[in-house]
Formats: structure tokens, sequence, C-alpha cells
């Protein structure tokens, strides 16, 4: 289980071999704590949404940090996987771009209650600061190539680093799913505004 690489939480809990208790509570848990947020949940509203006793939830999980690393474990190999060197396979900065744009929002949309509340905890949560930093540690060195292959294009501004390129490229993506799924109420995403994305992202890179 743990190398396999998901696209969404719900294909990780179908494949999971747990118990349909853990797996309804670990569902409760992304419900209420993709719309209450982590510290508005409690363990015992988890229990209640999921139609068991709190008693069987300890008996999954000790402690509701626990069950948060529990439900995001799929999200952080997933959250890439393949995603890099799929990319590294597009030869001009346009196909890059438009593939990181499609393929995220894709992503981000079918995991948006997990996304929602990684974002709302992120810089309050300890646990998931941790993660940020494996995250990064992680990646470092697959940015590092991708940021080699887009300052080969001479349209690039060669002076932008790879924290600026993880910026202009990720800042976009964020700032459109909060519009749709933090502030809105679940709209579809558009071709349009993906269109505009790609846009707003290659005018970062350009000199």
């Amino acid at each position: 289980m743990d190398k396999t690489i998901f696209e969404s939480f719900e294909d990780y809990l179908e494949e999971a071999d747990y118990p349909q208790g853990k797996k309804k509570i670990m569902r409760s848990a992304v419900d209420l704590m993709s719309t209450k947020g982590y510290n508005g949940t409690s363990t015992l509203h988890i229990a209640e949404h999921a139609g068991l006793s709190q008693a069987t939830l300890f008996k999954y999980f000790k402690t509701k940090v626990d069950l948060l690393t529990a439900i995001l474990h799929p999200i952080v190999p997933g959250l890439f996987g393949n995603f890099f060197d799929e990319l590294l396979t597009f030869e001009t900065t346009e196909e890059k771009v438009h593939y990181l744009v499609h393929n995220r929002m894709t992503y981000l949309k079918k995991n948006r209650a997990l996304v929602k509340i990684i974002l709302h905890e992120m810089f309050s949560n300890n646990k998931l600061r941790h993660e940020q930093v494996f995250i990064w540690n992680t990646i470092q060195n697959k940015l590092g190539v991708l940021h080699k292959e887009l300052l080969a294009d001479p349209r690039v501004n060669p002076e932008i680093t790879v924290p600026q390129m993880v910026r202009i490229c990720v800042g976009p993506l964020l700032t459109y799913f909060s519009q749709l799924y933090i502030i809105g109420d679940n709209v579809e995403i558009s071709e349009v505004d993906l269109g505009l994305l790609e846009k707003q992202i290659l005018g970062g890179l350009w000199k």
C-alpha cells in the first residue's frame, strides 16, 4: 500500500485493507475537518458523524493527530507521484505549463476536501509544517531539473530562482482552487480560466 500512488483519497480507501469502521471514521474526519477545521472538529463529532462510538475511533487511532496523519498519508505520494517525470517529457515551456495547470487542477479537484484541510492547517499545525519540509526536501532535485530546463528557454528570465519558480507556478493554482472550493461553492473548473492561468504563469516566467 505505502508505495502505491493514488489519484484520490477515495481510491486509497477503496483499495485499503481496513475494517469498514476505520474507513467510516477516516471519511468522517475528512468531511468535518475540511469544513470546520482541525481544531474545530472533535473526536466525538467525528465518531458521531460516522455513526460509531468514540471508543471505536480510539480503537483505530490513539489521538486526533494520528487520525490526521492517516488521512493525509495517501495525498503526499499522490501529490507528485509521476508528475515530474511526465512534466519533463514535454519539450516547450508552453507545453510544460499546459500540463502543469491541467494535471494539477484535476488532482486538486479530486482531493479538494483533503487539500482544504491542508490549506486550513498548514500555518498552525506542527504536523503539517513538518510534512511541508519533508515534501520540499523530497522534490528538490526534481525542481532543480525543471528549473534548468526552463532556463534553457531563452525567453525565460535567467534570474528566476527555484523558490521563485515554485511561487510563480503554484501560486495561481492555489488561488484559483481557493476561489472555487473555499470561497466558492464547488464551482466547476472552467477551461477559459485554465487558459488564463497558463498565460499568468508564462507571464511570470518570461523576461
